[in-house]
């Protein structure tokens, strides 16, 4: 973040404007030869259940990687920041780590070598470790930094992704070196299924929260930008609904705060004015930055979808309470009804508490012509717990 700080007297002065662009330096770089890539071309080489793992910072390589993966015949996963980067190939498993499916999680864990491109192993990709034990690790990142920063690996080279994705390809094809043909053991619609939800499992006035976000999987436009606020709730919705690719996905969860949400899609609503924008928040996170906004999305006529998951909870601080036994009242409240307030503030809002209702919301989606906001009424006990 970036805050600037400018006296007032400043703002009023009058100075002539001069144009001056500095030029970008970025040209990528590999590691052509030496011990490190000895050690990792050798990990790679001898790999018999590989998985080709790519980060944020690898976003630009997608082709080279899949041309690398499907020579090794191994599967291809993203961390969350690259979600969506391997859509629609036949060995895509998705995002790797504790917001895997389960099925992919025991695949990920019975590998024998990892080949991370530009990722920084965040603990949410390796579950503070234990995905990487009795495995070999290989990791390229351009940012030295990034290297170790989160996981120790076994091998790791400062360089770009698609020029070392490359590299190692030509060492694979100049040794020889046979396909592993670990793919061809993977049941891929097994390893990229979640378990769906349950509609009949809700309490009275609520709506199941992973059905509902099944639903809307199905319902959202599908050129959307993908975004979400902090919260409980973030983390099934990452691992259920789908972005187009990694640039139409927003986390704004980066520093641990919640009630960025909103900002973000208007921001991201500003930048791609002719995509419809998906926020999904909390009812907390929608109390200390979304409701005042809501309006701002309505004057500036966006096409902004807000799905408000509401447990009517601080859900992180509701869980403490329950885990040690504690009375949670202090993390429950008693909000205003967010579909009313998404009407009175010149939106279209939508409340939803039963699987019927969930259906008038999917129908106000395709006949939407303001910002709508969904309202999903949720039991706090119910909602899953953060995949951590």
């Amino acid at each position: 973040p970036i805050v600037l700080n400018m006296p007032a007297d400043f703002m009023w002065q009058e100075v002539a404007h001069e144009k001056v662009v500095f030029p970008a330096f970025h040209a990528p770089a590999y590691v052509p030869e030496g011990d490190d890539l000895d050690q990792a071309i050798g990990m790679i080489a001898s790999a018999k259940r590989p998985i080709i793992l790519a980060g944020g910072g690898a976003t630009d390589a997608r082709d080279k990687l899949i041309r690398l993966a499907d020579r090794m015949e191994a599967p291809l996963a993203t961390t969350l920041k690259a979600k969506g980067l391997f859509n629609d190939h036949p060995y895509n498993m998705d995002i790797f780590g504790t917001l895997s499916t389960p099925a992919a999680y025991e695949v990920i864990d019975k590998a024998d070598c990892v080949v991370c491109f530009g990722a920084s192993l965040h603990h949410f990709t390796t579950d503070k470790g234990k995905l990487m034990q009795g495995k070999r690790v290989v990791q390229i990142n351009d940012t030295v930094t990034e290297v170790s920063k989160n996981y120790h690996p076994d091998a790791a080279l400062v360089a770009d992704a698609g020029l070392t994705a490359d590299n190692i390809l030509w060492w694979l094809d100049e040794a020889g070196i046979a396909p592993t043909a670990f793919t061809r053991e993977l049941d891929m619609e097994a390893l990229t299924a979640h378990p769906p939800g349950q509609p009949d499992k809700a309490a009275p006035g609520t709506v199941n929260y992973v059905h509902a976000l099944d639903r809307l999987e199905e319902a959202l436009p599908k050129d959307r930008i993908l975004t979400t606020d902090g919260g409980r709730f973030m983390t099934e919705v990452w691992c259920r609904i789908s972005a187009p690719d990694p640039r139409s996905f927003i986390v704004t969860a980066n520093f641990g705060s919640i009630g960025l949400g909103l900002q973000e899609a208007i921001g991201a609503s500003l930048a791609a004015p002719d995509r419809p924008v998906v926020l999904f928040t909390g009812d907390g996170g929608f109390m200390m930055g979304g409701i005042n906004e809501f309006n701002t999305a309505v004057r500036l006529r966006q096409d902004l979808i807000v799905i408000v998951a509401n447990d009517s909870a601080y859900g992180a601080e509701h869980i403490q309470f329950l885990d040690r036994k504690m009375d949670p009242g202090l993390s429950q409240f008693d909000w205003p009804s967010f579909a009313e307030a998404a009407n009175a503030l010149g939106g279209r809002g939508v409340a939803v508490d039963s699987t019927e209702s969930l259906e008038v919301a999917i129908a106000a989606i395709e006949s939407r012509d303001a910002p709508l906001l969904i309202e999903l009424r949720l039991d706090p006990h119910e909602v899953p717990r953060m995949r951590l």
